[in-house]
């Protein structure tokens, strides 16, 4: 985490790739990112922008099907349908700014009042020290506050790619103004499960959002099961409020006084990151609880991790995710900035589902 943290100039030829500790600082915050790069190795790094991928209908036996004759023709002529869409990488990008100041006073003294009150020592924007009320024994227990900064930076930056993995809205950025308007943007797992061949589960009862039941996970499956999904590595996607209405009801006594099979806890690590399993008549199916701040609204997903892969840009010189100088004029600070360019390849929409309608 030298370069990362280092207040020091960053040259190129000494920039490491910070793609792995993207993956690791949310930890089971960002459980979904974490997962994914655990999983996939760091992701595919590609020398463009955009990437297409495909799927195809889904093929079915609903009658007797014809025999084949000897000689003869093929019993059928086929042609399936099928569609490519167009993904992109997104750009990131967080910086800090920092006084000279506010980095050499990282034990800084003064006289203090006893109070109870909090008081920040440094905002990470080039802020003063604001040091006139210390902890009781006077000095910060950061020795180095920008590299104590640049890593809040990255933690930051790694849950607006969790929200923007599953909220994000697809665009291509032909438009982009280089203002902030119609920049390229990923498009998240609500809007690839929308695609031709996604999935969708409604959870409502009469026009209403119901708690999450075991039911409801079960049949999710079994129209994953229908599409033909592949359902190699299944995990349901839920908040906290969900996860306990889940709980309560797996946990409760059945009229034999037979506990209903519960939650089991933290018994699987899908790329590095511990998930629960429930188990279903369709085969175990990992639990993942994710914030509710980045998880859309009476929704839940169960998303296929075999088939989801980080996408990075690789940036000539400078790798995938790395910190960069940012040029400070004559101003007595530091500032730079850690910038990526990412997406994440879901693969075909048929092997993920989006549950509706829950409380």
């Amino acid at each position: 985490m030298a370069a990362l943290g280092s207040a020091n100039p960053i040259y190129s030829k000494y920039i490491n790739n910070f793609a792995g500790e993207l993956f690791r600082v949310g930890g089971q915050r960002t459980p979904f990112t974490a997962a994914v790069g655990g999983m996939s190795g760091g992701g595919k790094v590609l020398q463009s922008t955009f990437w297409q991928f495909q799927t195809a209908d889904t093929a079915s036996v609903t009658s007797a099907p014809s025999v084949g004759t000897e000689g003869g023709q093929p019993t059928e002529w086929l042609g399936r349908d099928r569609v490519s869409y167009t993904a992109v990488t997104q750009i990131f990008q967080k910086g800090v700014k920092m006084s000279y100041t506010a980095m050499a006073a990282s034990n800084h003294q003064n006289v203090f009042d006893v109070s109870a009150n909090a008081f920040n020592i440094s905002d990470g924007n080039a802020g003063n020290t604001a040091g006139d009320k210390l902890a009781l024994f006077g000095g910060s227990p950061i020795t180095d506050e920008f590299a104590e900064q640049m890593e809040l930076a990255l933690d930051k930056l790694a849950k607006e790619v969790e929200w923007f993995a599953i909220n994000g809205v697809y665009n291509d950025g032909t438009a982009a103004d280089f203002a902030g308007t119609n920049d390229r943007q990923m498009r998240g797992l609500l809007a690839h499960t929308g695609l031709t061949g996604g999935n969708s589960y409604d959870n409502q009862s009469g026009g209403v959002d119901q708690p999450l039941h075991w039911d409801t996970i079960a049949n999710s499956l079994k129209v994953l099961y229908d599409a033909k999904a592949a359902m190699k590595q299944p995990v349901l996607l839920i908040n906290p409020s969900q996860l306990l209405a889940l709980n309560k009801e797996l946990i409760a006594p059945t009229v034999s006084g037979v506990i209903t099979p519960a939650i089991l806890p933290r018994d699987r690590n899908v790329g590095g990151v511990d998930i629960d399993t429930v188990i279903t008549p369709f085969g175990n199916i990992g639990l993942m609880v994710v914030d509710p701040d980045i998880l859309p609204d009476n929704t839940c997903f169960i998303a296929d991790l075999a088939f989801i892969s980080p996408v990075f840009t690789n940036i000539p010189g400078k790798g995938t995710v790395f910190v960069r100088d940012v040029d400070q004029d004559d101003y007595a600070r530091v500032a730079k900035a850690i910038y990526m360019e990412m997406g994440f390849d879901f693969g075909p929409p048929q092997n993920h589902l989006k549950i509706t309608g829950v409380e």
